[in-house]
C-alpha cells in the first residue's frame, strides 16, 4: 500500500496564509494526490522555527507514516506544478538549496556557514557544510523515518531557551541531517522554492516564471498579486514581446528541445519561452565586435559598458539561467557554454 501524502502547513496567527496560497495548495494538492494539513493553532507555546520541527510528529499522529511535503505558508504552486513527492522516496529528505543568487556570496563563508557552526556548538553536534544549506520553507520527507531527527532537534530547545536567530530552522535541520542522515540528503530542482527577496524582478511581475514561488520578507507584499493558474493561451511575463507570440502559435505545445534568440539584449524573449516550456534551452550569441551586435548594444561598445548588458540578461532570468547557453562569438566559430546564475 503507496504510503500517504500529507502537505503539512503550519498557519498560525498572525500571518495566515492568502487566499491564492490556499487555493494554490489545495489545487496542488489534488493533482498530486495528497492531503493538506493546515495547523492553525500552535504546536507549543514556542517561536514558529522551532514549531516547524514539532510538525512530523503531529502528522505522524494524525495519519501514521506519511510521505510529508511540509510547506510554509507564504508560497505558490503553480499549477502545472510536476509532485516533489515523485522525485524522492520516503526514505530521502528534500531540499531546495539556498544559493540562488549571483548577488549573494556563493563560496563555502558568509552567514550560512556562521550559522551552522553556531548552532553545532549549542547543539553539540558537527556543522553541515555550507553549500548545503536550505532555502527554508521546503522539507519533503518520510515521517517514519525522520520522526526521531526531529525529535533529537526538539531536545535542544529548552537549553537553548528556544532561541531563534542564525537561520533557525534551515541550520537545526541541515546540521541533524548532516549528523543523523548524510547519504540521504537529496535536493530538488531551484524551481521547487525560489525566494522572491532574492528574485525582486520576478517578485513584482503577477505571472509565475516557475513553479513555486516563496514571498520571503518584503517580498510577502507582492503574493497577492502573483498568478498561480496557468491560462490558455499562458499568460506571458511581458506580454509586448511579439516574437514570443508568433512562437507560441507556431509550437503550441510541442516546442523544440532548443531555441536560439540569436544576439542578446534584453532578457524579455527568453524569459517569456523559458517561463512558458519549462524544459526548454534556449541559447543566444554573445560579442564584443560591434559588427556581430544587436544595433542597441553600440552605445555600450563606446563607453564599455557591455558587460553590464550581458550581467544583467543572466540576473533577470534568474533560476531559468540555468537553461540558458552562451554562444561566445569573437570570430567566424561559435562556441557554446553553459551560463548560469
Amino acid at each position: 500500500m503507496e504510503m500517504k501524502r500529507v502537505i503539512a502547513v503550519l498557519d498560525l496567527p498572525p500571518r495566515r496564509a492568502e487566499q491564492n496560497v490556499r487555493e494554490s495548495y489545495e489545487a496542488a494538492a489534488k493533482r498530486w494526490g495528497a492531503e493538506v494539513l493546515w495547523i492553525c493553532e500552535h504546536l507549543q507555546p514556542v517561536h514558529p522555527f522551532w514549531q516547524k520541527m514539532f510538525v512530523c510528529d503531529h502528522v505522524q499522529r494524525m495519519f501514521g507514516p506519511a510521505h510529508v511535503l511540509q510547506l510554509d505558508n507564504d508560497m505558490l504552486i503553480r499549477s502545472d506544478c510536476p509532485s516533489p513527492f515523485d522525485f524522492l522516496t520516503p526514505n530521502q529528505f528534500g531540499l531546495v538549496a539556498e544559493r540562488q543568487s549571483a548577488n549573494n556570496r556563493i563560496d563555502n563563508g558568509g552567514w550560512q556557514q556562521r550559522a551552522h557552526e553556531i548552532w553545532a556548538r549549542r547543539c553539540g553536534v558537527r556543522p553541515a557544510p555550507t553549500w548545503l544549506h536550505p532555502n527554508g520553507g521546503l522539507y519533503l520527507y518520510g515521517s517514519e523515518m525522520y520522526g526521531p531527527m526531529f525529535a533529537r532537534i526538539i531536545q535542544h530547545l529548552i537549553p537553548n531557551w528556544g532561541a531563534s536567530d542564525q537561520a533557525t530552522d534551515e541550520s537545526l535541520i541541515v546540521n541533524q541531517l548532516y549528523n543523523d542522515h548524510p547519504g540521504y540528503i537529496k535536493f530538488l530542482p531551484p524551481d521547487f522554492n525560489v525566494s522572491m527577496v532574492y528574485s525582486p524582478a520576478w517578485a513584482i511581475n503577477p505571472v509565475m516564471q516557475t513553479y513555486v514561488y516563496h514571498f520571503v520578507g518584503r517580498s510577502k507584499a507582492h503574493i497577492d498579486s502573483c498568478r498561480w493558474q496557468r491560462r490558455d493561451p499562458p499568460e506571458l511575463p511581458f506580454p509586448s514581446q511579439r516574437q514570443t507570440q508568433e512562437l507560441i502559435q507556431q509550437w503550441r505545445d510541442d516546442p523544440p528541445a532548443e531555441y536560439d534568440i540569436g544576439p542578446i539584449f534584453t532578457p524579455q524573449l527568453a524569459a517569456n519561452l523559458m517561463a512558458i516550456y519549462p524544459d526548454l534551452i534556449v541559447t543566444g550569441q554573445w560579442s564584443d565586435e560591434p559588427y556581430q551586435l544587436d544595433r542597441r548594444m553600440l552605445s555600450h561598445t563606446e563607453t564599455g559598458s557591455s558587460h553590464l548588458v550581458l550581467t544583467r540578461f543572466l540576473l533577470q532570468l534568474g533560476i531559468n539561467a540555468r537553461r540558458f547557453r552562451l554562444r561566445v562569438m569573437e570570430d567566424a566559430n561559435a562556441t557554446p557554454q553553459l551560463a548560469g546564475t
